[in-house]
């Protein structure tokens, strides 16, 4: 049997343990089942783009230089794991920017990481408590307000009832809660002040479950120079030596910053790759991300191997996104569901015309670029686990076509010549509008809680 026909073989075996995987409860889908799953992680290491050491530590430096007024208010960042992730890049880019509103912050993960470290080494307080202690630690550190950032229900009942107002927020479409954990955070939800989604499509998502209670619309931003552009050239000879091909100058190269994971879909993308690159000969990808799921990362890898285009696609892990994107002459993601992709955002700071699924602010992100990109109908309409499994077992999901034919008009765009993100998908924008909500939840908290008065020692 043919390389190919076995790398065929292998993938319909590995639909089958996908088919699988789907019919596992979350508590133990994303728990032990992933766990067992670690077995089908490669012997040899998946090669990256390393990240510099000591990253953005500057520019977090130059944030507190800013802060000409003491600190009258103290908010608390729950981070839950805070390693990589477009949560965990949100609540950095707060964790830095709100001291220049006067705004002291402490964040809070249950599970450290590289952003914790980073995060520590600009200077920031990271704390790392557990659920179980986490209410304790909120009595003794007194903060005025809370921002809950993930909606664990360990976290959500540690909060609620704290004397602090806690304002949750919402970063993606939690499909795969339980019941007890809505109830839960219903429960949090109508103490809140008001509640915060990364998109309208998030706040459309939760306002569905949660019924009156008030979710404000604050997007996801970048920092105008929150990523370096590397020259081109030199870009794309690191990302290919990453790689283990030769990136020519010709080549158009598409480019994708993601987990590897059951919601970003790296399987589906690689399929719709592979039909646009059996029209467009130039087209190369380079996928990126954190190995979530090592059945994900098969399955995507399987794909590449049985296609005769097949050595086309680049697999590689968690990489410094500066050269990735640099290198890049697009950006794709087609994912299930998304709250607000900041890879995406990067990609438009940096001139990348985008392909990218309709999922959290696809439409608007497109939009503020003068239509430099091309949203394609999500795989998977909805947000119900149900639907993602259906598609995630297709030999070809429904939107492959579509897909292709957006990376192939995106590839005839070119790069732009920009000046960072364009509003509202500014850092910027992000952190002030954060500092104005942390300010109005501090004070509805204080008519309600006099005990613990703004500002007051811990």
């Amino acid at each position: 049997m043919t390389p190919r026909l076995l790398a065929r073989a292998a993938y319909l075996a590995a639909r089958g343990l996908t088919a699988v995987t789907d019919a596992v409860p979350p508590h133990l889908r994303f728990g032990r089942w992933r766990q067992m799953l670690t077995l089908l992680a490669p012997r040899e290491a998946v090669a990256v783009v390393p990240r510099p050491a000591g990253e953005r530590t500057t520019s977090a430096h130059a944030a507190r230089a800013r802060l000409t007024t003491r600190a009258d208010l103290r908010c608390a960042l729950i981070a839950g794991a805070l390693d990589n992730g477009g949560v965990e890049m949100v609540v950095s880019a707060l964790a830095r920017g709100l001291p220049a509103h006067g705004v002291d912050v402490e964040v809070i993960c249950t599970v450290g990481g590289r952003v914790a470290q980073e995060l520590e080494r600009a200077g920031v307080t990271v704390a790392e408590v557990g659920p179980e202690r986490l209410a304790e630690h909120l009595s003794a550190t007194r903060p005025d307000v809370i921002q809950l950032h993930r909606a664990e229900r360990a976290l959500i009942e540690a909060v609620d009832g704290c004397a602090a107002p806690v304002a949750p927020v919402f970063h993606a479409m939690e499909s795969y809660l339980d019941g007890k954990t809505w109830a839960s955070l219903r429960h949090l939800a109508a103490q809140a002040p008001f509640c915060v989604a990364v998109s309208g499509s998030v706040q459309r998502y939760f306002a569905a479950q949660l019924g009156a209670t008030p979710i404000h619309v604050v997007v996801n931003g970048v920092a105008q120079n929150g990523l370096a552009r590397v020259d081109r050239n030199q870009a794309r000879r690191v990302v290919g030596s990453a790689a283990g091909v030769d990136v020519r100058a010709d080549d158009i190269l598409v480019v994708a910053l993601q987990r590897y994971s059951d919601q970003k879909n790296p399987a589906g993308l690689v399929d719709a790759f592979l039909r646009a690159a059996e029209r467009e000969p130039r087209l190369r990808l380079v996928v990126a991300g954190a190995p979530d799921s090592w059945l994900e990362y098969r399955r995507a890898d399987m794909l590449r191997r049985a296609h005769a285009r097949g050595d086309r696609v680049s697999l590689l892990g968690d990489c410094d996104p500066s050269p990735v994107l640099s290198a890049g002459d697009v950006f794709a993601l087609d994912s299930f569901a998304e709250g607000g992709p900041i890879a995406a955002v990067e990609a438009v700071a940096l001139g990348l015309p985008v392909v990218i699924s309709d999922v959290g602010f696809a439409r608007e992100l497109v939009a503020s670029t003068g239509g430099r990109g091309v949203v394609v109908p999500v795989a998977a309409p909805g947000t119900s686990p149900a639907a993602m499994a259906r598609q995630r077992v297709r030999r070809h999901q429904a939107n492959r076509e579509a897909f292709a034919r957006g990376l192939l008009t995106a590839a005839g765009l070119g790069l732009a010549t920009v000046s960072g993100a364009p509003h509202p998908f500014a850092e910027a924008d992000m952190v002030s509008r954060h500092a104005e909500l942390l300010r109005q939840a501090a004070a509805r908290g204080g008519e309600r809680r006099p005990e613990w008065s703004a500002g007051s020692p811990g």
